[in-house]
């Protein structure tokens, strides 16, 4: 259509959609995924996400199409990967990463490596792009680089490799495997172009716990108790559970030295990605058994259902309030929180629930943005004894997919003592050739991938629009010249820019956002704070379970609401290791003797929600009350 009646931008972005398509022959084969969706407001969130808005039961549910904030720039206007404004070619994605984002090495100050484990973990409660996968192994498929053309998967977009380049010309590798995102049905079947869909809720809602659907919930647990699957390897030496193996698809998303070792198995897939994220899964299983059998002792008649559904509800505002009351603050700082309205209330209910926001995520947050945190990944993950002092530490790349060190008693404790104690590098353009060289690395091989390539190539086939339009976006300066750009980010950092890219409308989103100067008080640019900020905002204003809302069926009470509010991040971990007897108050600082001293797990002086809050007693002897918006 647009080749036929040459479409302009405005035509195809805000006309194409406008088009009932229901009365043509597209009703014929419009997927009924998002049709009929009847919602009966409940207690209990559904683990797909949709009714959370009763009037837009699909915002926010999973395999919904991300939101964008401006409009995408696709090279044909409809589907093709974005191009320089002058119309030729932007360049190779890797080369962007060698130049713009080397191996430096410089360490931030205050942030522990715990900041971007609880940043990984949320990041995949948010999103996880539909992409084809191989039909025997669930992973990425690997039919791009090395096929013919007729043999190609019809979605690759390899990233090309320059003849020159440092490293991986040593193995003569041209070539990275990579395929686009599948596009998604817009609600209706309507027209317009290609946009990616979010197989995951948009919405905060532990989906790392639980999954996001029924059925996969069903098979996470037990059946009884309200309890979740764990594996009791460590029973005979009384430590706490592991995650429960993964024996369906052995291989997905998991790199097995031999037949008999197994990775493990959570609410979501990419669980065992690397072994800290691994950690970040089985704290918070734990913590889900750990609050529904204290429910099960206080509430001693309710069943199964009602013990894991309210285990399940607690645990979420427990997620929903470290993220927006430790890990936000640290990341935005005082003023963006602030200016965005993402400062929690201290008492009482918050009453900002608005029907007219979608929750759902954004492009450029899950495109670029919010991979903020490959800037702060370390060389090397390092283990730490209760007694705080170093033991030892292993490479990334030896992490990644390979969970295995898991399997041997005390050292989960060990991995938790790390990333509390060790520093988190700096925010900023330089990224550890751990995932810029050896991303997803074979057994024995001696390279991997390049995660920063993939960064941009993602941002390009979404059709994200370059740097300066988020920043003209987000009320910033923007450069028609490189001399403008001055001010914003380093000297050095512009000029490599330059020796790159035609015009600094064409910097892609994440490597923009990377290089800029933090904000004060914050560990991000202008840029990405104003987007993460964005995103943070619509999660909260647009979620009907939000914990802190009045006169919702799912509403907490005064008294509840209270103990939710004492939740911290120090006292999940003193409640789920086994081990561990001193922490710092904010484990994603460290410590302080002044401002965030190390203080014993059993002093009191972390509080502990009390569950106690949660007695029913009006369920003994009537009916249960019959729940009604």
């Amino acid at each position: 259509m647009k080749r036929i009646y040459g479409l302009s931008y405005e035509e195809i972005e805000k006309g194409l959609p406008t088009i009932d398509t229901s009365k043509t022959l597209i009703r014929e084969v419009c997927p009924p995924f998002f049709s009929g969706v009847e919602c009966r407001p409940g207690k209990y969130r559904r683990f797909d996400g949709l009714c959370n808005n009763i009037e837009h039961p699909t915002w926010g549910a999973a395999m919904a199409p991300f939101q964008r904030l401006i409009g995408p720039l696709y090279a044909d206007g409809i589907n093709a990967p974005r191009i320089s404004i002058t119309g030729r070619e932007l360049p190779f994605s890797r080369v962007v990463s060698r130049t713009m984002h080397p191996d430096d090495g410089y360490h931030d100050h205050a942030g522990t490596v715990m900041v971007i484990a609880w940043g990984q973990f949320m990041d995949h409660d948010f999103t996880l792009t539909g992409t084809p996968l191989d039909p025997i192994n669930r992973n990425d498929p690997e039919e791009c680089c090395k096929r013919p053309l007729h043999l190609k998967h019809p979605y690759c977009d390899e990233i090309r490799v320059p003849d020159d380049d440092y490293f991986y010309r040593l193995f003569n590798i041209k070539c990275i495997d990579f395929v686009r995102g599948f596009p998604s049905p817009r609600p209706g079947c309507r027209l317009g172009s290609r946009q990616q869909f979010n197989t995951l809720t948009g919405v905060i809602d532990a989906n790392t716990v639980y999954g996001v659907s029924e059925k996969f919930a069903r098979k996470l647990r037990t059946g009884y108790g309200g309890l979740l699957r764990m594996n009791p390897v460590f029973q005979e030496y009384g430590l706490k559970d592991l995650l429960p193996l993964k024996l369906d698809i052995p291989e997905e998303g998991c790199t097995r030295p031999n037949k008999s070792m197994f990775c493990f198995e959570a609410g979501e897939i990419r669980v065992n990605e690397q072994l800290v994220l691994t950690c970040m899964h089985t704290l918070m299983a734990r913590e889900h058994n750990r609050v529904a059998h204290i429910l099960s002792q206080i509430n001693k008649h309710w069943d199964d259902e009602t013990l894991f559904q309210e285990a399940r509800r607690i645990n979420i505002a427990i997620v929903q309030h470290i993220t927006f009351n430790e890990f936000l603050p640290i990341l935005l700082g005082k003023e963006v929180m602030e200016k965005f309205g993402l400062v929690l209330q201290k008492d009482g209910y918050w009453d900002g629930y608005d029907h007219k926001v979608n929750p759902g995520i954004i492009d450029s947050f899950a495109g670029a943005a919010f991979r903020f945190g490959h800037s702060l990944l370390p060389t090397a993950v390092e283990r730490w004894s209760k007694a705080h002092k170093f033991i030892a530490s292993k490479r990334l790349s030896d992490l990644i997919r390979r969970p295995y060190d898991l399997y041997r008693a005390g050292v989960f404790d060990e991995y938790f003592m790390g990333l509390m104690n060790q520093v988190a590098q700096a925010m900023d353009d330089s990224i550890t050739q751990e995932v810029t060289n050896h991303l997803f690395k074979k057994e024995g091989a001696r390279f991997g991938m390049d995660l920063v390539s993939f960064n941009m190539q993602r941002g390009r086939e979404f059709g994200i629009p370059g740097y300066m339009e988020f920043r003209k976006f987000c009320g910033l300066p923007t450069a028609n010249v490189w001399d403008e750009m001055f001010g914003s980010m380093p000297n050095d950092t512009i000029l490599r820019y330059q020796s790159i890219f035609e015009h600094p409308a064409d910097i892609d989103l994440w490597s923009g956002g990377v290089s800029e100067k933090s904000l004060p008080g914050s560990m991000l640019g202008p840029t990405f704070a104003c987007v993460i900020a964005t995103q943070m905002s619509y999660l909260r204003r647009g979620d009907r379970f939000w914990y802190e809302l009045p006169n919702q069926p799912s509403s907490f009470t005064p008294d509840q609401l209270h103990e939710i509010r004492k939740a911290k991040l120090s006292r999940l971990i003193c409640d789920n290791t086994d081990l561990i007897d001193t922490v710092q108050i904010y484990p994603m600082v460290l410590p302080d003797h002044e401002i965030n001293p190390r203080v014993p797990c059993k002093s009191g002086i972390i509080p502990s929600i009390d569950l106690t809050k949660w007695a029913d007693y009006a369920s003994h002897d009537i009916a249960s009350p019959v729940y009604t918006e």
